[in-house]
């Protein structure tokens, strides 16, 4: 991906590692945003089942903070991978008024294909890329963006 639909960020700014590193990352979000949404996921959705994943049982306030989405967000977002039968929201086992969330075997599946298409597109985005551009910074965020 060192160039969307052949678009090259403004050169005037090109010399900015700050501007092409929000150049990169906002074109790769949305790339990654859309393609996701053909599995019927969305980014908050995503970063909802990654974390149950990975602490399976935590509670709607923690994940509302791990994932970095405001409370009325997240309630929506459970709502929808409940209806989905992606998640579930329990009893907590130490406190009758939380509630647990966990992910149902579809919900773990719905995960794999979106960490596989997530891979896929970073393939897409540093596949190009050799270990000493890497440690280039700057010439890694010029070359990305389809500048260097």
């Amino acid at each position: 991906m060192t160039m969307v639909d052949g678009e090259r960020p403004p050169p005037q700014l090109a010399q900015y590692s700050g501007f092409l590193l929000n150049w990169v990352a906002a074109r790769s979000r949305a790339r990654f945003a859309t393609a996701l949404a053909e599995t019927g996921l969305h980014l908050r959705e995503f970063a909802a089942l990654n974390i149950v994943a990975a602490k399976p049982g935590l509670t709607q306030h923690d994940l509302a903070a791990a994932a970095e989405i405001d409370t009325s967000t997240l309630v929506a977002t459970l709502d929808g991978l409940e209806q989905r039968g992606l998640a579930e929201r329990r009893i907590h086992p130490d406190d009758r008024r939380k509630r647990a969330i966990h992910l149902t075997p579809d919900g773990h599946a719905a995960l794999r294909r979106g960490r596989a298409l997530a891979r896929r597109l970073g393939d897409e985005l540093f596949g190009a890329l050799d270990d000493d551009e890497r440690a280039q910074f700057e010439t890694l965020l010029r070359k990305l963006a389809g500048v260097a």
